[in-house]
């Protein structure tokens, strides 16, 4: 057997050599070593077991099996050169060019002699939109559709593709895009394996391959139907997969959050039980701006209560956002009265303006920024968009609270502060404990969502009194 060193030396060799738009076409993204002997270990195979990768690649999962003693592996890769590299570097692999995508499950089985479905199936299907660029190849209609409904994504499509060849009760263990576990177009799937199939685990491994957009998780699916079943939630950290928290699978209807404590969970059921969402509040238009004049707002030209260059008209309805959302910064806003917004810019109307003041608190709040990461961005720490759909999720208290005029007049103390003077970050500190006190979150509440917070705004705010 190749060592491992030699190994992933040449499949570093070999991966350098495709260019990045046969990556980027094919959805290609090979996996090292270290995440496959991970994932290989974390699911405990019987010596027995017959275990397949789809779409093998280099063959890192190959490797990684048979160097645990596990002998019966097979690969399979529509690329020619990816197999020949397995063939020459992987001692005694049953590996063969084949599209496993573009044909149904029992024909790819057939291909490699496998008289029945296969025990484990684990890899990194190639994940890109299915476009003019990237075609899914084949002729099955009814097949294109299903995929075409569930997201329309090359990983969507093995997803599938391995459903068709796992036995009752076998693993199926895939590397795809963390935001299959939120985003609207893949709900239909999702529902599906919520309803149907039992899911072992979650581990988030946030933007492990550096070359591809976006953050990813690892999906552990057992084939059968979910009996009180708990999702065991992880997290790579420091080279280990370590368990978060366990969360019933029932808890789950389409949206799948990746609660990293019971405080979280604990929080969440809070601010979802006791509170209206702002959808329910706002009952103007919530979305992107749709002005091309010159003199229209852009994203740009927003700060935090304020714009760096104009100033808003004193009457109006409307609050714009940036429509990039960091979580090192957080919502970006400011009251907008009756301006004119880019394309760039979310805006967000409402009947009133004292309405339009209280919601720009909020928004700006910690809380409300930890709900957007905790809860809407599944912890992505890249930059994501502050479309409707997040926004509108947000939970709003009772406007009858005392503190609802204490916190309009607060921000309209900051709209006129000297932008990040000590008085500014003063009174911004003023308004989160506000917030908390409206939202009626005991102090152990509070310091979790402080803490959390802190752990991933940047040092500008940190530096200047807001933790």
């Amino acid at each position: 057997m190749t060592t491992v060193l030699d190994y992933t030396f040449k499949m570093s060799k070999f991966e350098s050599s495709i260019t990045t738009n046969f990556k980027k076409n094919n959805g290609v993204y090979y996996t090292d070593l270290f995440l496959s002997q991970k994932m290989v270990d974390d699911l405990n195979i019987d010596k027995d077991s017959i275990i397949l990768d789809p779409c093998c690649g280099a063959g890192s999962f190959i490797y990684s099996a048979k160097n645990k003693g596990l002998n019966n592996v097979y690969g399979i890769d529509n690329d020619e050169f990816a197999v020949s590299f397995c063939v020459n570097n992987i001692p005694n692999v049953i590996c063969i060019e084949f599209d496993s995508l573009g044909n149904n499950g029992k024909t790819t089985l057939n291909k490699l002699s496998i008289n029945d479905k296969v025990d484990f199936i684990i890899g990194n299907p190639p994940y890109s939109p299915i476009d003019k660029n990237t075609i899914l190849k084949t002729n099955d209609n009814v097949f294109n559709k299903i995929v075409a409904g569930s997201g329309n994504n090359l990983f969507v499509a093995a997803l599938i593709r391995a459903l068709e060849m796992i036995k009752p009760e076998g693993i199926i263990s895939y590397i795809i895009p963390k935001n299959f576990l939120h985003v609207n177009s893949y709900s239909k799937l999702r529902k599906e394996l919520l309803k149907l199939k039992t899911i072992v685990s979650i581990v988030d491994i946030g933007a492990y391959f550096k070359d591809v957009r976006g953050e990813q998780i690892i999906l552990n699916i057992k084939n059968c139907i979910p009996i009180n079943n708990n999702i065991v939630i992880k997290k790579l950290v420091e080279n280990q997969f370590v368990t978060q928290t366990q969360v019933s699978q029932n808890y789950f209807s389409n949206e799948i959050i990746l609660f990293k404590s019971d405080e979280d969970v604990s929080i969440y059921n809070k601010l979802n039980s006791m509170y209206q969402k702002l959808t329910d509040v706002c009952l103007g238009y919530i979305g992107r701006g749709k002005s091309i004049n010159q003199d229209a707002i852009i994203g740009k030209e927003i700060r935090k209560f304020g714009f760096k260059n104009t100033i808003s008209n004193l009457d109006g309805n409307q609050i714009f956002i940036q429509n990039i959302y960091s979580t090192e910064s957080g919502i970006i806003a400011a009251f907008a009265g009756k301006m004119k917004a880019s394309q760039t810019v979310t805006i967000l109307t409402d009947g009133n303006k004292k309405m339009c003041k209280f919601i720009l608190g909020v928004l700006h709040s910690r809380l409300c920024n930890f709900y957007l990461y905790h809860y809407c961005y599944n912890y992505s720490r890249l930059t994501m968009h502050t479309d409707a759909k997040y926004l509108k999720k947000i939970p709003l208290p009772d406007m009858e609270s005392p503190h609802f005029g204490e916190i309009v007049i607060l921000v309209e103390k900051i709209e006129i502060d000297e932008y990040m003077s000590k008085s500014w970050f003063d009174n911004v500190e003023i308004l989160n404990e506000l917030i908390y006190k409206i939202y009626k979150f005991e102090k152990i509440e509070s310091q979790y969502v402080d803490n959390e917070m802190k752990l991933v705004q940047s040092n500008k705010w940190q530096n200047n009194g807001i933790f």
